[in-house]
């Protein structure tokens, strides 16, 4: 799976193509990773969370760029707890208190995110850990579809753990600035660490 992402209806083709893949069938939660820093992994996030919730799905997104989160400023909301607190407060099964609903303009729906919260020493402990794990359980029988946005390969191997813990990862490759051994590189070390890779997305093509 290879897609361009340049408009509004891109998003809408990556979301058939998640639900409707043959090699990949019954995808329900993805992880999103960019090659390298600044490839636009958030903003695909972020519209694909859309695109689902859109379609009459209860749909969750959730940041796991913990030392670099965005995911608060697209909203406009607090990042003043989030994730980080659930994980180690052990407190999943009271997720709700830490969600913000935000209406769709085009529908009923209210998409669901679960910010950052506050920035940690070493996250890939806490990605790592049962806590997460648990969490990512329940989350599975909360919602319909989840979507994870998670930091660049080039800046750490957060993604690692969490790829393990979706249904499918997709890289984001950012042209011209991505270089092509770079994505390469990027897909052969998803792989080879466990994840299952569902294609790529080109970002900011002109």
């Amino acid at each position: 799976m290879e897609h361009n992402i340049s408009s509004s209806s891109a998003y809408h083709r990556l979301r058939t193509n998640i639900e409707y893949n043959e090699k990949h069938p019954h995808i329900h939660s993805v992880c999103l990773t960019g090659a390298n820093h600044g490839a636009g992994a958030t903003t695909i996030s972020v519209n694909l969370a859309y695109c689902f919730v859109a379609n009459t799905r209860k749909v969750l997104l959730l940041d796991c760029n913990i030392n670099d989160p965005h995911i608060h400023e697209c909203f406009n909301i607090k990042n003043d707890f989030g994730l980080t607190d659930i994980l180690e407060d052990n407190d999943y099964t009271n997720y709700l208190k830490y969600t913000k609903a935000i209406k769709d303009s085009y529908s009923d729906n209210e998409l669901h995110v679960i910010t950052a919260g506050n920035e940690r020493k070493h996250p890939i402990d806490l990605l790592s850990g049962q806590s997460f794990k648990k969490f990512m359980q329940l989350m599975k029988s909360e919602y319909d579809f989840i979507i994870v946005d998670c930091p660049s390969l080039e800046s750490c191997s957060d993604v690692i753990p969490v790829s393990h813990l979706v249904d499918g990862t997709i890289l984001v490759v950012s042209l011209p600035e991505t270089d092509k051994n770079i994505a390469k590189r990027s897909i052969e070390r998803l792989k080879r660490n466990g994840a299952k890779v569902l294609g790529t997305v080109l970002n900011k093509v002109e």
